[in-house]
């Protein structure tokens, strides 16, 4: 009682001193976090979100990314605010914002956007989030959950080194906007984009196509569909909102832009990177950085640019392998011994598969014994963590792993190539499907000629003009 007495009498004082003016509306509202204080947590998240996704490598993207974004701060609610806008290099139809000014744009929604304009409204949303800190009050919601708690330990120098910065950016993302902070949202990223010279219905029409997406069968389910309001709904407000917007700012022509952004996204691929790492059966590849190793069967697997996770069905057991941080194996083992708060069992040095390797195994704060293998191979050291094991079976069976880890030399899957993005200028007038029978979806592309219909942004039925720019799919080529 005592604990929750004085829990409560802080909140109270948080809600006494906490309240602030929404940049957006002008209202007064209850937020337990100064600026200085969300621009610190997006600086600190940051680097966990581009680890967990990494960065598309096409500077030229990337810059127009950049560029695209900073033309709308200054019309935006919160124009001294700094920026950053980033391109990350994932396949799922997605967009999301994080607060302090950190937008981030996937290769994938680029993939299904078929005009300028239609990006800078995904754009303008999600600067929209920002600007009426929909982020700030998801926060100060879960601080009046948790007694303060967590938001402490990210904004704390003293708890918050304790942390993972990963988990920074994932809390950051668990805490979803409501379907009114994504109205809201839509009618900010329409504003700012009409403001500085776009037709945003076709944003409109992108909703159109996640409607048409999410209720299919063709390419990704978008994270889009989730948690934002029914896309379908979306395309007839945003229409509205655009013939609104363009009324009262009242300086046409608008422009649309599609040939012009069509080039732009011309090489980007299209859907997962096997060089990135993929799985083929019971077996993990990973052509870039030049390794294979097993996994054990019914296990399922996640692969990020941060690392790979391979885990039971019951997520009883699991496998995480990461790049570490230190120069040898040796150190590495000595470094998780001092900084994560184990108890070195045992240690010993061994070869595996002609690569110098540690096993160690630790005690946890618990009791339970981590095994945890690091193996110097390329100039780097991969540590291979088993988690979970609560016998010697269970302990050599989250080894198994680790002990298959070998150097990757097959030159056909060390050559394999991703699915990319193509623009072509039709060759001949006629039907979509006629045009798009020259233009078959590659194997391992999950699109069929429909598909392409959907990523084009056209009803299948369309008449194609002789030298329209139409978006196929290729093997090989693209940026990564």
């Amino acid at each position: 009682m005592k604990t929750a007495r004085i829990v409560s009498l802080s909140a109270l004082a948080l809600w006494l001193c906490a309240c602030a003016t929404n940049p957006v509306t002008g209202k007064r509202e209850l937020v337990f976090m100064s600026e200085q204080q969300e621009i610190a947590l997006g600086v600190q998240a940051d680097p966990s979100i581009v680890g967990q996704y990494g960065l598309y490598t096409d500077e030229a993207l990337q810059k127009y990314i950049e560029d695209l974004g900073q033309r709308m701060v200054p019309v935006s609610d919160r124009p001294k605010l700094e920026f950053h806008f980033r391109l990350l290099d994932d396949p799922v139809v997605n967009a999301f914002a994080l607060p302090g000014g950190y937008i981030y744009i996937t290769r994938g929604i680029l993939a299904y956007l078929n005009d300028e304009s239609g990006l800078a409204g995904v754009m303008g949303h999600e600067i929209g989030h920002v600007t009426a800190r929909h982020g700030v009050q998801q926060y100060t919601q879960q601080t009046l959950l948790s007694g303060g708690l967590v938001l402490g330990a990210i904004l704390s120098p003293e708890m918050g080194r304790y942390m993972d910065v990963a988990s920074v950016g994932a809390q950051l993302l668990l805490l979803k906007n409501g379907r009114d902070d994504e109205r809201q949202s839509d009618q900010l990223g329409v504003q700012y984009a009409t403001k500085i010279g776009y037709d945003t219905q076709g944003m409109a029409e992108f909703f159109r196509t996640l409607d048409n997406l999410s209720g299919g069968k063709e390419g990704r389910l978008p994270e889009w569909t989730s948690t934002h309001p029914d896309p379908g709904a979306r395309y007839e407000t945003v229409s509205a909102l655009s013939k609104r917007w363009q009324s009262q700012v009242g300086r046409p022509p608008y422009k649309r832009d599609r040939e012009s952004f069509l080039n732009r996204i011309d090489g980007i691929i299209f859907g997962d990177d096997p060089r990135k790492g993929y799985r083929e059966s019971d077996h993990f590849y990973h052509p870039e950085l030049k390794f294979e190793f097993s996994i054990p069967r019914g296990w399922r697997l996640q692969n990020t640019a941060a690392q790979v996770v391979i885990y039971t069905q019951d997520q009883s057991l699991a496998v995480i392998l990461r790049v570490d941080d230190e120069k040898s194996g040796a150190a590495a083992a000595d470094a998780l011994a001092k900084e994560a708060g184990v108890t070195m069992i045992s240690r010993e040095a061994y070869r595996l598969g002609g690569k110098q390797a540690v096993r160690a195994h630790f005690s946890d704060s618990q009791g339970k014994t981590i095994s945890a293998t690091f193996i110097e191979h390329n100039d780097l050291v991969f540590a291979m963590y088993g988690l979970g094991a609560t016998s010697a079976a269970e302990l050599r069976l989250v080894e198994v792993s680790a002990d298959s880890f070998r150097e990757l030399t097959d030159p056909n899957i060390l050559g394999k190539q991703p699915i990319a993005l193509k623009i072509i200028n039709s060759p001949r007038e006629g039907s979509f499907l006629d045009v798009m029978g020259q233009y078959p979806p590659p194997p391992g592309s999950q699109l069929t000629t429909e598909g392409l219909a959907l990523l084009n942004g056209l009803p299948v039925n369309s008449w194609i003009a002789k030298g329209q720019k139409l978006k196929v799919l290729v093997r090989g080529g693209g940026s990564s």
